[in-house]
């Protein structure tokens, strides 16, 4: 199995359901990735900074994406082969 720390900006394409954001495909440099699972939420705090964490998979990564809620950005965490 693979793993990288990527930790890079990122372009995400969210859908709402049952109130709740879920990414549905993003952008890393000039490749798309269409989220297939939503396999985890969770949320830390750093300061007064909320993040939110999502796992998510397609056919053959998993990937951890992050939002933070001060600079509303979205980050590529890290990414692993399945």
């Amino acid at each position: 199995m693979s793993y990288e720390k990527v930790q890079e900006p990122v372009d995400v394409v969210i859908a709402f359901h049952r109130d709740r954001p879920e990414p549905m495909m993003f952008r890393w440099g000039k490749q798309y990735y269409q989220v297939q699972k939503v396999n985890l939420v969770h949320t830390e705090h750093i300061g007064r900074e909320k993040i939110y964490f999502f796992s998510v998979s397609d056919a053959v990564n998993a990937y951890r994406l992050s939002f933070r809620t001060e600079s509303l950005q979205w980050r590529l965490e890290e990414m692993r082969a399945l």
